[in-house]
């Protein structure tokens, strides 16, 4: 049965039933690459400068997209080809100092999330943290779970982070196919595991298209079924993922258009509902930029700005 479209929201609806998630003060973000997608090389486009860097043949241009096992498989083969080039060339996409953000991420460590998980490379999120007073950083693969509660907005790079001690680094990123099955059957796992079955999560710029970030989710999916099925009054921890409305490109009278992609919202949402994770969505103005995703944070901050004002029994700000 094909799952129901999703009808799109407005950017304050989007804060409110975030925060209603985050409203227990133990709510995580998990910030995916749709944030730095503008400044930083998505997926496809880092395995193709690697191919060209470690002299591997890249992707024919004349087929479709990669699948998410092509980008694993053909990182592989850079990786083989030539490590120093392969970790020279991830160090420069992603490493360098930063030099341009967007105000999401400022939003985002303003906002009551208890921690931070981000499977991106790049400094954005680190900095961002840094700028604010928030210097509790952990990355693969050191991802220490109960760091969780001790620390004070602490955020955890589960793919690596690639800068380290103000330089650039390639060494200890996840992106090709050895990479990925070392940590998620090790220290990714573990910690991502942790994390879905004790904690709320709100999905910001994630598509979860990673075959390993699947499993974990599935296996999880898995306990939770165990335990509400021996404890049927057990509430699991809410899951929300904030998604864009899906375009794609037609041709009709010898013109090329955008419309509305549903087939591929239907499946985005089915995927999502199989791990529990209930999709709002939004149709971006903007189609590079999403500056919604400002919009949603700037409200949460508002909204959890005036929900502490009234239960501490002050007049709520306008």
């Amino acid at each position: 049965m094909p799952a129901k479209a999703i009808e799109d929201l407005a950017s304050r609806q989007i804060a409110a039933e975030i925060i209603k998630a985050v409203g227990g003060g133990r709510c995580v973000a998990w910030v995916g690459s749709g944030l730095s997608k503008e400044l930083y090389p998505d997926w496809p486009s880092a395995v193709t400068g690697l191919c060209s860097a470690c002299a591997v043949e890249p992707f024919d241009n004349s087929r479709p997209t990669p699948t998410a096992d092509e980008l694993l498989d053909k990182a592989e083969e850079c990786k083989r080809a030539n490590a120093n080039a392969y970790e020279a060339t991830l160090a420069g996409y992603y490493g360098g100092n930063v030099v341009q953000t967007r105000q999401a991420y400022l939003w985002l460590m303003q906002a009551p999330f208890k921690a931070y998980v981000t499977t991106n490379l790049d400094p954005l999120l680190s900095e961002a943290a840094n700028a604010l007073g928030h210097r509790y950083l952990f990355s693969y693969p050191l991802l220490p779970a109960p760091e969780l509660e001790r620390c004070t907005k602490p955020l955890f790079y589960a793919h690596g982070h690639a800068r380290r001690d103000g330089m650039p680094t390639g060494r200890d990123l996840v992106l090709a196919r050895s990479e990925f099955d070392q940590a998620y059957r090790g220290v990714v796992r573990l910690f991502v595991e942790n994390l879905l079955l004790n904690y709320p999560i709100v999905f910001i710029g994630c598509r979860l298209s990673e075959p390993d970030v699947h499993q974990v989710f599935r296996r999880v999916h898995e306990m939770h079924t165990q335990i509400k099925n021996t404890y049927p009054g057990y509430k699991m921890p809410p899951r929300i993922a904030v998604l864009p409305a899906r375009f794609k490109e037609v041709k009709r009278e010898m013109k090329t258009e955008e419309i509305r992609d549903m087939t591929e919202e239907q499946a985005e949402a089915k995927l999502f509902l199989e791990l529990d994770t209930v999709v709002l969505r939004y149709a971006p103005v903007d189609r590079r930029k999403h500056w919604e995703i400002e919009d949603v944070l700037e409200a949460v901050c508002r909204l959890s700005e005036a929900v502490s004002t009234v239960s501490d029994g002050k007049a709520a700000p306008r």
